[in-house]
């Protein structure tokens, strides 16, 4: 690609393996951060950790982590800091993230007492394959696969992690209309706004000039008006607006499902009255 949208930011593939796919009962076993930092340094973070719980064996037999590798680990909370320090700011790659990675994250911070870390943007692979109509499966092997990535290892986070990130560059490669703009333009593109955004950008400033919520990971804006949704289907709406007419809109960004840390919950919560 002639443009990188990617250039000078810290990027992270990212990924886990856990004990099962609930994360209000299944915990993390094993984290992995790959990529490079903002001058082209790499970054390789992975661990085991002990979840304080028994790994089922049909999980052990996916991901090959078994209850005796990680007696020895430390808690998650042990690792918060230093995850936490290499997610803040970094645009962070997963396949399926937004699903559940993140969700796992959120609930181990949580349990750590430890607020979440803010990464500047989360792309996430199996969102953008289906956006750009790659025929299925849309598995993380299956694309590894279609787009010849060597994928030793698989279901182990380190793996994933690294094939995740090569496999959004492969992406990238293949279909660069797509990626010639920001991350604020790519990230809208994801969610089907392009279009919209470039109506509205000619009208005067655009929504990313607005100061963002803390914790909102772009969703929510402040403007003149209040509080305003920066990405989704309601994108330009305000607050005020979107709870007089798509209140379940609402609820669901301030769900557990949505993807709002803590404080941008209780600021929404607030503006919505």
């Amino acid at each position: 690609m002639a443009f990188d949208p990617l250039a000078g930011q810290r990027v992270l593939g990212f990924d886990l393996e856990t004990t099962g796919f609930d994360p209000r009962r299944n915990r993390i076993v094993q984290y992995a951060l790959i990529g490079s930092d903002r001058e082209g340094q790499a970054v390789h973070l992975e661990s085991l950790v002990n979840p304080r719980m028994r790994i089922p064996a049909e999980v052990s037999r996916i991901h090959g982590i078994y209850d005796a590798d990680v007696i020895g680990e430390g808690e998650f909370k042990e690792h918060a800091a230093a995850i936490s320090a290499a997610m803040e700011g970094a645009i962070i790659v997963g396949h399926n993230v937004e699903r559940f990675d993140w969700p796992f994250l959120r609930a181990e911070f949580t349990r750590a007492g430890v607020s979440m870390p803010r990464p500047a943007a989360m792309l996430d692979t199996l969102r953008i394959a289906k956006r750009l109509k790659v025929p299925p499966r849309h598995n993380l092997g299956a694309l590894c696969s279609r787009y010849s990535i060597s994928l030793e290892n698989a279901h182990t986070a380190g793996a994933d992690a690294a094939a995740t990130l090569l496999l959004l560059h492969k992406l990238m490669a293949a279909n660069p209309q797509h990626f010639r703009g920001s991350i604020e333009q790519i990230l809208d593109w994801i969610q089907g706004n392009a279009s919209r955004r470039d109506s509205a950008d000619r009208l005067g400033p655009g929504i990313e000039d607005l100061p963002p919520i803390d914790g909102s990971l772009g969703w929510l804006r402040t403007s003149v008006d209040g509080m305003i949704i920066a990405r989704g289907r309601n994108r330009g709406r305000s607050v005020v607006e979107i709870q007089a007419s798509d209140p379940s809109y609402l609820d669901w960004l301030s769900s557990a499902a949505g993807p709002l840390e803590a404080d941008a919950v209780a600021a929404l919560t607030q503006a919505r009255g």
